[in-house]
């Protein structure tokens, strides 16, 4: 009997057989074990599953996993931008223009109100000074002396034509407008400064608040 040798397994079977029987024997889900035909011993032979499908699946699952893990986030915001950007772009509802009156329009009333009169300009009214007691007044000089006042009411200096002298008035801070009777003895300035002309006698006077104060300056050589 001529034999076989499988291209496949290597196994030699009978030529009777049109395909090689230990091939299949692998084919079936069952593991065969025996002797072949003429006393030979057939070698166990354990059927096993091919394990690239499995090993397959799981790689193409923690592909999945581990490219969402990188760029999952990136795609949601993409996917937000564009439903973002879908509702920008939807346009408003038209709006029909309000609708135009054709009567014309007089720009010039009929009866134009006449014009306000204007008010008069107030002006301010000057300061006035606050009224004050002569007998609350006092006179001194520029030197730390006091004025003495004599019966009438007059205050009394004597100076010589070398002094200069300056009358103070005590008892307000309104400035107080100097002058002098007689020019020809003594002038005062606008700050009650003394200037001696000659030897003689002459008032000097103080006006402030309605209170007007005399002064006798004596003029000495």
């Amino acid at each position: 009997m001529d034999l076989i040798k499988c291209p496949v397994c290597g196994e030699k079977y009978s030529s009777s057989y049109r395909r090689c029987p230990f091939c299949e024997e692998e084919d079936r889900p069952r593991k065969v074990s025996g002797k072949r035909r003429g006393g030979h011993h057939v070698a166990e032979r354990k059927h096993t599953h091919s394990a690239r499908g499995p090993l397959i699946a799981v790689l193409l699952v923690v592909l999945v996993v581990f490219s969402w893990y990188l760029f999952g986030g990136k795609f949601m915001e993409r996917i937000k931008e564009n439903r973002g950007n879908d509702v920008e772009t939807v346009d408003p509802a038209p709006v029909d223009p309000a609708p135009v009156d054709p009567t014309p329009v007089d720009p010039t009333p009929d009866d134009p109100t006449p014009d306000e009169p204007t008010p008069p300009v107030v002006e301010d009214p000057e300061p006035t000074t606050p009224m004050v007691d002569p007998s609350a007044l006092t006179v001194g000089t520029n030197v730390g002396t006091t004025l003495k006042k004599d019966d009438s009411g007059r205050f009394d200096c004597t100076i010589r034509m070398s002094d200069s002298i300056q009358l103070i008035l005590r008892g307000t801070d309104a400035a107080a407008t100097w002058s002098s009777e007689d020019t020809s003895v003594v002038t005062v300035s606008a700050d009650g400064k003394l200037k001696p002309v000659k030897a003689g006698t002459a008032n000097v006077t103080a006006s402030v608040g309605g209170a007007t104060v005399r002064c006798v300056v004596r003029i000495n050589n």
